[in-house]
C-alpha cells in the first residue's frame, strides 16, 4: 500500500444515520396542537407584558392560575400573533404534565426540527433540542411548556 493511502476499518451500525441532519434544513412553523377558541376574549394588555418581557434577550414569563381560567389559550393567541409577525418564528409546543409526557413531546419537537430522524429510545432528546436552540443559525423561536403543573421533574438531572 502506498505511503499516502489509508485503509480504515469502520463497523456498520445505525447510529450514525440517526443524528444526520437533512440536507436542507425544514422552514420554520408551529406546532400548536390547538385552535384558538372562538369565545376567547382577547386580552391586549396581558398580551403586551407577554411580547415585553419575550422580546428581551433570553426573555422569559410563566402564565400562571388556576385551571380554565385561559393560560393556554392565551399562549395560543400570543403565539399566532407572533408568527403573523414574524414568519420566519419557531414556535415549539411541548406537553409538560409529567416526565412521560415531556419526554413523548420532546421527541416529537425533535423529529419536527429534524434533528433526529431515528427511534433509538435512548436518544436524548433534551439535549439534542438544547443543542438545536443554541445555533443561532435556526433562527428565533418561542417555546410553550403546556401544563406544568409540577415543575420538579424538570429539575432533576437526566
Amino acid at each position: 500500500m502506498p505511503l499516502n493511502q489509508t485503509r480504515l476499518s469502520v463497523p456498520a451500525t445505525n447510529d450514525c444515520a440517526t443524528l444526520e441532519r437533512p440536507e436542507k434544513p425544514p422552514k420554520p412553523s408551529s406546532n400548536v396542537p390547538f385552535r384558538l377558541d372562538p369565545e376567547f376574549v382577547k386580552r391586549a394588555a396581558l398580551t403586551d407584558r407577554i411580547h415585553a418581557k419575550l422580546s428581551v434577550p433570553a426573555g422569559r414569563a410563566a402564565l400562571v392560575g388556576l385551571g380554565g381560567v385561559g393560560k393556554t389559550q392565551l399562549a395560543i393567541d400570543y403565539a399566532s400573533q407572533l408568527r403573523q409577525q414574524f414568519p420566519q418564528t419557531w414556535v415549539l409546543w411541548i406537553h409538560a404534565s409529567n416526565a412521560a409526557r415531556f419526554e413523548q413531546s420532546l421527541g416529537d419537537v425533535a423529529h419536527q426540527l429534524k434533528i433526529y430522524v431515528g427511534k433509538d429510545p435512548r436518544a436524548d432528546f433534551l439535549l439534542l433540542l438544547q443543542n438545536w436552540l443554541r445555533d443561532e443559525d435556526n433562527g428565533r423561536w418561542l417555546i410553550v411548556l403546556d401544563n406544568v403543573d409540577d415543575a420538579s421533574f424538570l429539575l432533576q438531572p437526566p
